[in-house]
């Protein structure tokens, strides 16, 4: 057998979250209701349904792999040079093409905890060490962040919003950790609920990448564009930065029907704002009631909501599933008395909560 990399022992699987077809086959369902990966219930903007079709002829040509119009799109709305945009096939290649234009054998890279697990993968699969700052629900001190930073540091992970608990970081909390951050590490601040967001003080930093050329701002259509199934992703950063990822980014990654749509679903100013309102008004409903039967709700900028439910909180989790309701648990983030809830539609929401409030009720 031909040994693997020793690195990969390192790894654990990626536990994803199950899926509509896994439960109802399970459970011999006809209803089943998905709030656990934090999907647009809304779908893809339809103008991005209409571009997806329209490019069914030209399926067997290759896509420009330097897709010029949606890099066009993208400096537009962030003010930014093309030369300053990196796309990959979801975010999550973008995350390994950081690793592997950035991260060396005995480096280390930080994040904050508990957050998205890619980043410590992409991190131990390149060979470095993985800094965790920060536990539980409890926003982590960007300030702890800075000071764990040393000579080995290559890489600092921030989601912001942060997945899964929701919370933030506002501008000024950025910049000024910025300010202490040595030039030479990359900071990647992973927005990809950025859209989501509606508080005054959320960072709109792309007109500082002058300022801080270690800063990497990334981004998705999978959320509110609600393109999850396309995979695609983009980030901005330094031109210097960028250049070094194109030389490593697989030359044809992201296909010409996550190109059309992207660029369409970029300019749905509608379904986007739809999407926000919806959402808005789904994390007040699902805060109120979740709190109304005792259950703490984390505040959120993000597409869902943190419940801590206790020590039964596995047990909610199997509960719902058996009754048709997908919600994410957290053991594997390490908040096993949490579960992280998709703000859905009103009659998804409405039907998770009577089931919890009947779950409560028998229990």
């Amino acid at each position: 057998m031909i040994e693997p990399r020793p690195e990969l022992s390192k790894l654990s699987d990626y536990v994803p979250g199950k899926s509509i077809d896994e439960i109802r086959e399970r459970y011999g369902l006809d209803k089943v209701v998905k709030l656990a990966s934090n999907e647009n219930p809304l779908g893809a903007s339809p103008k991005a349904v209409e571009a997806f079709h329209k490019i069914a002829d030209s399926l067997h040509l290759y896509p420009r792999g330097d897709a010029p119009k949606l890099l066009d799109a993208i400096a537009q709305k962030f003010g930014v040079k093309t030369s300053q945009i990196i796309i990959g096939n979801g975010s999550d290649e973008i995350i390994d093409m950081v690793g592997k234009a950035f991260i060396r054998q005995g480096d280390n890279c930080i994040g904050i905890t508990p957050t998205f697990s890619v980043y410590k993968f992409t991190t131990l699969s390149n060979g470095a060490e993985f800094v965790g700052v920060g536990e539980g629900e409890n926003k982590t001190s960007l300030d702890d962040l800075a000071k764990a930073i040393n000579a080995k540091t290559r890489v600092v992970f921030i989601c912001n919003p942060n997945n899964p608990t929701g919370t933030y970081y506002s501008e000024n909390e950025i910049v000024d950790f910025l300010k202490k951050v040595p030039q030479n590490v990359l900071v990647f601040l992973d927005e990809a609920y950025a859209e989501f967001a509606v508080a005054e003080d959320f960072p709109h930093l792309a007109s500082k990448l002058d300022q801080f050329p270690n800063l990497f701002i990334n981004r998705t259509f999978s959320k509110i564009y609600g393109l999850a199934g396309l995979r695609i992703g983009y980030a901005v950063s330094s031109e210097a930065t960028v250049k070094a990822m194109w030389k490593i980014k697989p030359p044809f990654d992201v296909n010409q029907a996550a190109q059309a749509a992207a660029i369409a679903g970029f300019a749905d100013e509608e379904h986007v704002a739809n999407t926000r309102a919806m959402n808005s008004e789904g994390i007040k409903v699902l805060t109120r009631e979740f709190e109304s039967l005792g259950f703490k709700v984390l505040p959120t900028q993000a597409n869902f909501i943190c419940v801590r439910i206790g020590e039964r909180a596995k047990e909610l989790v199997s509960y719902l599933e058996s009754n048709g309701m997908i919600i994410r648990g957290l053991t594997s983030f390490g908040m096993p008395e949490h579960v992280r809830v998709t703000i859905g539609k009103p009659e998804e929401n409405a039907f998770l909560l009577a089931l919890v409030k009947k779950w409560k009720t028998e229990g």
